[in-house]
């Protein structure tokens, strides 16, 4: 690999910006990942890469029709693999791209196999990317091959869902030294070339405003409420609805993005344009969907926002008003737990951590930004890790496979570029950074102009205003919007101010939220010699009460709750019983009603009537939300809509009576909730212990003689600091053998 360096000066703030704007009528495909604003961890450098050796092209297979015809937001989720996706090879010849193969993989991850073969290998070095990877855009849509859940309104046959180039070479301005760095494979083009002109000024046209189509803020509200009342029924935990704003836009797309780096300057802003297909992507994106950096995987999610005020004491206030806003906090340390989840995946036990909680004010808007990371197992790669986390949580909701079916349902049409990612990705070198598309226009060439489309919206909660949630996403779109029509959703400066960008410590808060803050969870070095048979009820945070019993010394096995496949569930319990020879079961928790769960509810039936045992001992089991639920309806007991309203993601106080798993622990615990419905007691069969701060809804019960709990809150959520202790009373508890049992029941 050769390296050479310019010093700037000072003299051009911008230089990769000039560079690309040399080639915007070129007719070559182009890439620019662009930061902008304050210099920050976030953006310290700009990356320019050369697209002049191969291409991969990512398109929507001949799909067979679909017969989805229930609700998902009624908990009917057709589970199911897409057709195998159609990807291109092609390399350039003489400014033409000509094919050179295809290929058929059946999933992301695939595909990222084969791409890998076409890398570049070079030697080892100290830089944050390598010559020789590759970068490019993966649009949303792609989300079908890394989740297994089917959709009614996938894109038409042939559409390009995604472009991938080898980058042999590198513009790299590091922006805290003023330097541009080329770094490039050995006998590249761009080495031979003089010293590039980055003096040209980046001009842009005005524009007449227009007004783009768009749905009424009714129709907007009407669907937040329908979001609303799935949750209520106990489908979801939290969505992401996006609106659209679409209609022809004047001039080029690249004006878009200039004006955006003026107005709207983002640390992961990119710009991506694929000549001979007329696709343009424009983006201000402030979010970073993956780094993978020194075998560190880490991810900065977003969720919880307020709009900037006019003064600094109003900018402040509404800082403080967003940090110690239950909901917002909902919102993001639900996202929190998701994220744990999905690295938990690909890491290495016992490493993913929540890391860091803080605000990043943008130009129009301020959120709520954490850090979530861990160290990548031995046996995974960069295509593993990033297949795992794409599309990102903040903008599909939790659980995740409920919710894309959802998202597809209400929005009613393929997203496209918006809520994808577009980064770089080397294999051999380990490197990966991948932005999360959005605040981003997404345009498309006709005969005479560019049609344009905006999408923008937010995390959807129970305790959400649909007026709130319609003026958010007009705040999160009025920056994207001026920059492609001249139109600001609505919005005056005044109404929206723009103010200096930065990095702002969270307040403090008081109350529950006191004691939730990013620390190091104690783990256990010892094996306890527990096996844990964890059952997933297509929840998203299955992963990590598997990685918290890890911590425990327990060894874990997951199995699905929830299928594509339609077997009984009665052989399919005995086999896992022959298999795994566990010495405890966990039934995990999961979005809609057990009922749904057939394979959960089999447990629990067993459960109930002494049945749950293997060479001779009764198997303890711990139901979790849903698997809570389940031992309830097992026993008879009724399974009923909160009257007290859904809680999803608010640490909570918990009270108890000592007994069960609690003997021992402070008589009010703190607890992350989530769940809409609750257990009404109908007969004696199981015994409530644990009760919510009214002393009125119950969340917790267990058997007077079996080893049966329940726990209607997640013990292995950020938002529960007292939860390990909990889990290591449950983990202490010994199968139970068959003989004492019916002693029992004589006496």
């Amino acid at each position: 690999m050769k390296i050479n360096m310019i010093s700037l000066k000072n003299n051009y703030p911008d230089p990769l910006l000039s560079l690309t704007s040399q080639n915007i009528n070129s007719g070559k495909d182009q890439l620019l990942l662009h930061s902008g604003g304050p210099i920050t961890d976030l953006s310290r450098r700009s990356f320019l890469p050369c697209l002049d050796s191969l291409r991969f092209l990512f398109f929507e297979p001949y799909n067979e029709s679909s017969s989805i015809s229930e609700s998902s937001l009624f908990g009917k989720v057709t589970l199911g693999k897409s057709p195998p996706l159609i990807l291109v090879k092609q390399s350039l010849h003489e400014g033409r791209w000509i094919t050179d193969n295809e290929y058929r993989p059946n999933t992301l991850q695939e595909a990222f196999d084969i791409i890998s073969q076409f890398e570049i290998k070079l030697e080892d070095h100290n830089y944050s990317i390598s010559p020789g990877g590759f970068a490019g855009v993966l649009g949303y849509d792609l989300g079908r091959w890394s989740n297994d859940v089917r959709m009614k309104n996938t894109p038409e046959p042939g559409t390009l869902l995604g472009v991938i180039w080898r980058t042999d070479a590198w513009w790299v301005h590091e922006r805290e030294k003023d330097e541009l760095h080329l770094l490039a494979i050995d006998n590249h083009p761009w080495l031979e070339q003089n010293l590039p002109d980055i003096s040209i000024t980046n001009e842009y046209s005005d524009i007449e405003p227009r007004v783009p189509e768009s749905e009424s803020d009714s129709s907007h509200a009407e669907k937040i409420e329908r979001i609303r009342n799935s949750i209520r029924g106990g489908h979801l935990y939290q969505l992401n609805y996006g609106r659209l704003w679409q209609g022809e836009m004047q001039g080029n797309p690249w004006d878009s993005f200039l004006r955006m780096t003026e107005t709207n300057p983002a640390p992961f802003a990119s710009w991506l344009h694929v000549a001979d297909y007329g696709w343009a992507v424009s983006s201000a994106s402030p979010e970073r969907l993956i780094q993978i950096q020194d075998s560190v995987v880490s991810t900065r999610p977003i969720k919880g926002t307020r709009a900037r005020g006019l003064t600094e004491d109003e900018d402040l206030e509404l800082r403080i008003e967003m940090a110690s806003s239950t909901k917002e906090m909902a919102e993001h340390l639900m996202l929190v737990d998701l994220e744990r989840h999905d690295l938990s995946r690909v890491c290495k036990e016992r490493t993913v951590r929540w890391s860091d909680c803080r605000i990043e004010a943008l130009a129009n808007v301020q959120h709520l930004v954490s850090g979530v990371e861990g160290v990548i197992s031995d046996s995974c790669n960069v295509g593993d890790a990033l297949t795992a986390l794409f599309p990102g949580g903040s903008i599909t909701g939790c659980p995740k496979l409920v919710t894309m079916a959802a998202i597809d349902e209400l929005e009613g049409a393929p997203r496209g570029a918006w809520t994808g990612s577009i980064g770089h990705i080397n294999f051999s070198s380990g490197q990966a950074d991948w932005n999360i598309l959005i605040r981003t226009m997404e345009a498309h060439s006709g005969p005479h102009e560019w049609y344009a489309k905006v999408q923008a919206g937010g995390g959807v909660v129970f305790d959400s205003s649909p007026a709130a949630e319609v003026e958010e996403a007009r705040w999160k779109a009025a920056a994207v919007t001026e920059a492609t029509w001249g139109f600001r959703t609505g919005f005056t400066s005044e109404e929206l101010p723009e103010r200096q960008i930065g990095i702002i410590p969270l307040p403090e808060s008081e109350g529950n939220l006191a004691r939730i803050s990013p620390r190091e969870i104690v783990s256990n070095e010892q094996h306890n010699k527990t096996h844990i048979l964890l059952v997933d009820n297509l929840d998203s945070f299955t992963n990590n009460i598997a990685e918290t019993l890890h911590r425990q010394g327990a060894i874990v096995s997951i199995v699905q709750g929830r299928s594509i496949e339609d077997r009984d569930p009665v052989f399919v319990v005995d086999e896992w019983l022959n298999k795994f020879r566990p010495t405890h079961i966990i039934l995990g928790p999961g979005p809609s009603r057990p009922e749904n769960s057939p394979r959960t509810m089999e447990i629990a039936k067993r459960a109930i009537e002494g049945r749950l045992n293997f060479d001779g001992n009764q198997i303890p089991l711990l139901g979790w939300c849903l698997g809570h639920q389940a031992i309830g309806l097992a026993a008879g007991w009724d399974l009923v809509e909160s009257p007290h309203g859904p809680i999803h993601g608010v640490p909570s106080k918990i009270i108890h009576n000592g007994s069960g798993l609690y003997d021992g622990l402070d008589s009010e615990l703190i607890m992350m909730r989530y769940n809409s419905l609750v257990l009404e007691q109908s007969n004696t069969l199981l015994l409530p212990n644990a009760w919510d701060d009214t002393n009125q809804l119950i969340m917790g019960i267990s058997h007077s003689n079996l080893p049966i709990h329940g726990i209607q809150f997640h013990p292995e959520s950020v938002g529960s600091p007292d939860g390990v202790s909990l889990l290591q009373k449950f983990l202490s508890i010994s199968p139970l053998n068959i003989h004492s049992i019916e002693n029992s029941k004589q006496v």
